[in-house]
């Protein structure tokens, strides 16, 4: 598709190439200058700063808030004046001479009076419209501007497009250096003005520090406070005492505590009927331990002489006697240890609720004090916190005066801009491969738009797909551009070889195929309109079949336009059409033969004779059956479906029904609309045939697989 439409993709590329070639060649040349501004952290983190203008630590969004400090309307100001860009006319357009084009297009431009902007011009004052032709200059110079940052790095890419490579690269150094220069310059008064709030503020906070030191000391001075070390608690007699006296507190309550379980052991014991012996101070007393042992020793004495004596011996009641004395002592000793336990424990709560006396005594007189000590620490805690904040500013501002005299820009020029010396637009050999590229392509897809709106067939698919017909032969093109009568007469007797005689060969086989079994005797080839080849085909087909010995005749049914005599060079004054009206006349009257194609030719008469009734009369079928019993096979050249009803009559004598559609020039309705009249008759189509393609174009299209025909033309010829 695309080698057919070669032509209209060759118009497409001149049409867009030619446009493309003429805008390069005058198309005014611009240069690209490109220079690079790194930006630092400052050295000191002031927090004043910090909080301010967020300069401590470096960010994304502070980078761009730098970028677009460099293509700010203030910085370019200071750059068109430096350069004095107003007195050049690509930036300042009123310096610029006025084509003709311009004035045509000013006159004819409704914009200014539709926008107002005329009128509000003439209202303007002289120095407003000085301001507005320096706005024009900013904006003509901020439009050949462009600042932008990178991600995830703190370098800034200035690009600046002149109609000179100097003049870029002059710009956009100029831009930059002014830009550092603009920072060092802001980075100084910033530094200044906060050194002089600072100084002012360290005078503030001096008086602050006097003013709570002297409040502190007339206090501890008033109520006679102790000077007490930084970090320490401020004591006094009362603090001393009342620690004394609640260390011997403690003591005395735990001796009492001692005391009192003791003494309510030996209560408990004397309650319950225990024994006395085991109680802890009982023990203790060394009076009771030898009562204890001469109890024991009794007791042993008692045992022995009960061996040997009686119960009422006298020595027996001596010894007893003696157990209960000592027992009676010993239990004398136990109530001496109790009574004494219990003065001990009284004496021991006695002290006890008196050290609380003398320490509630002296709780109550330094309640006071605490109180004033509370305010002292709270004057203290004042005059530590402004003396702190004091010197944090003295030690701040005495660093910044320091610094002050060294102060640079935290900004530098990375990479200077060069001279560009190849313009950067209009890219010459982009835009040119881009155009042709642009215009090969769009050329394809408007062959294939054309192939698409075409509405003529091409190929046997189509046939085909439109027709639900099969597809019976491809006949070629017969000839070149120049055909003569002998070459249209005689086509496949001229070459037997060649691909026109195989495809009617091939032909008049499909047909015989067809036809197997009802019949081939009456063939009708038709077409929607006229000059599609029928007459043509009609004629190779008859002398095809006439090759093989059968007797063929030709009928010429298109009475309105015949042409099957011509070959014959011979002009008949009687044929098919006074046949039909006159009975008295019989076919073998009007037959011609033609010698050379070996088949006979049943004209249709003088044009001038057609009166439109001839095929309508009925005798049409008598004689196709009288000439059905002389000739083995017969053609009928019927006139185009279109162009006349005498096909309709024509096909209810047939046996098939040809459909003739010339290659890529019948339209698709008119093929539609020829078998929708057929139809209507009842006529049954066997099937198309393609005439007059093109085997070049079959070869390069591949038209299906009778494109194949044309490439093999050479075969069978002698070499």
């Amino acid at each position: 598709m695309v080698g057919r439409g070669k032509w209209v993709v060759l118009g497409w590329i001149l049409i867009v190439t030619v446009p493309t070639v003429f805008y390069l060649y005058k198309a005014e040349r611009r240069y690209t200058a490109q220079v690079e501004v790194l930006i630092e952290a400052p050295d000191i983190g002031d927090n004043l700063l910090e909080r301010s203008y967020g300069k401590s630590r470096l960010t994304e969004a502070s980078v761009q808030t730098e970028a677009d400090i460099l293509s700010s309307s203030v910085l370019v100001e200071k750059v068109i004046d430096k350069l004095g860009l107003e007195r050049d006319p690509e930036f300042n357009t009123a310096l610029r001479p006025v084509s003709m084009w311009a004035k045509a297009i000013g006159y004819i431009n409704p914009l200014p009076v539709l926008t107002g902007q005329r009128a509000g011009e003439q209202q303007l004052s002289a120095e407003g419209r000085v301001k507005v032709e320096r706005a024009r200059i900013q904006g003509m110079f901020l439009s050949r501007l462009s600042v932008k940052s990178h991600r995830r790095s703190f370098v800034i890419t200035a690009e600046f497009v002149a109609d000179n490579g100097e003049k870029a690269a002059r710009i956009a150094n100029t831009l930059a250096n002014l830009y550092v220069l603009e920072r060092l310059e802001a980075s100084l008064q910033d530094s200044k003005r906060a050194n002089e709030w600072l100084a002012q503020r360290l005078d503030e906070l001096r008086r602050d520090v006097a003013t709570a030191e002297q409040a502190a000391e007339q206090f501890r001075s008033k109520y006679n406070l102790a000077q007490r070390r930084r970090g320490e608690r401020q004591m006094t007699v009362n603090d001393q005492q009342l620690v004394e006296l609640n260390s011997r507190l403690v003591v005395a309550r735990s001796e009492l505590a001692q005391k009192q379980a003791r003494y309510d052991q030996l209560r408990g014991l004397l309650r319950n009927g225990g024994s006395m012996e085991t109680a802890y101070d009982v023990l203790q007393s060394q009076l009771i331990q030898r009562l204890r042992e001469q109890q024991v020793g009794k007791e042993r004495e008692l045992s022995e002489a009960m061996k040997t004596y009686g119960d009422r011996h006298p020595r027996i009641i001596g010894l007893r006697a003696d157990l209960h004395e000592s027992q009676a002592r010993i239990a004398q000793e136990i109530s001496k240890v109790a009574a004494s336990l219990a003065t001990e424990t009284e004496a021991a709560r006695v002290g006890v609720s008196s050290l609380e006396r003398q320490i509630g005594q002296l709780q109550q007189g330094t309640n006071e004090s605490g109180v004033h000590e509370v305010e002292l620490r709270e004057l203290e805690r004042q005059a530590e916190t402004s003396r702190t904040l004091y010197e944090a500013f003295l030690s701040r501002y005495k660093r910044d005066s320091e610094q002050e005299s060294i102060q640079r820009a935290n900004a530098r020029v990375l990479s200077p801009a060069a001279i560009p010396i190849q313009p950067s637009s209009p890219r010459r050999v982009r835009i040119f491969l881009a155009s042709l590229l642009l215009s090969v392509f769009g050329g394809i897809g408007l062959v294939f738009l054309l192939d698409r709106l075409n509405g003529r067939i091409r190929s046997a698919e189509e046939v085909e797909q439109i027709t639900y017909l099969p597809l019976l032969a491809v006949i070629p093109k017969q000839g070149g551009k120049k055909r003569d009568a002998e070459a249209l007469a005689f086509g496949i007797l001229n070459a037997p070889r060649s691909p026109l005689a195989n495809a009617f060969r091939s032909l008049k086989a499909v047909l015989a195929a067809s036809a197997v079994d009802r019949g081939d005797k009456v063939t009708l080839i038709t077409s929607s309109i006229p000059s599609e080849g029928k007459s043509f085909i009609t004629r190779n087909l008859a002398m095809a079949v006439a090759v093989t010995g059968s007797r063929v005749l030709v009928i010429d049914g298109d009475l309105m336009r015949p042409t099957q005599h011509v070959a014959l060079q011979r002009e008949p004054s009687q044929g098919l059409t006074q046949l039909l009206s006159d009975a008295s006349l019989s076919p073998e009257q009007l037959i011609l033969r033609d010698e050379r194609g070996g088949f006979d030719i049943l004209p249709a008469g003088p044009v001038d004779a057609f009166s439109g009734n001839a095929l309508s009369n009925g005798r049409l079928t008598e004689v196709l059956q009288s000439l059905s019993a002389r000739y083995d096979r017969i053609f009928i050249d019927a006139p185009p479906s279109l162009a006349t009803t005498d096909v309709q009559v024509l096909t209810q004598v047939a046996d098939q029904i040809v459909f003739v559609v010339k290659w890529n020039d019948t339209p698709r309705d008119a093929i539609m609309a020829a078998l929708s009249y057929l139809a209507k008759v009842g006529a049954e189509v066997s099937g198309v045939v393609l005439s007059q393609t093109s085997p070049a174009h079959h070869r390069k299209g591949a038209y299906g697989a009778y494109g194949y025909y044309g490439a093999y033309e050479g075969y069978g010829k002698n070499t």
